[in-house]
């Protein structure tokens, strides 16, 4: 096994991390998606239940 210099040692570099903004943007992500389904679901029913508000 080769011994490395302090030099080589400071090239190193790790893997992909997992960092608090990003796991902020990818729940804030689930919540839109989640309130949109709802919406279009709440939508879809009151169009077949006929349950339309009228424009007038």
């Amino acid at each position: 096994m080769k011994n490395l210099t302090n030099q080589e040692l400071k090239k190193i570099t790790g893997g992909a991390s997992i960092t608090g903004s990003i796991l902020n943007y990818a729940c804030e992500l689930i919540e839109i998606l989640v309130s949109a389904g709802r919406k279009i679901g709440s939508s879809i029913r009151r169009i077949g239940s006929n349950d339309i508000c009228p424009l007038d």
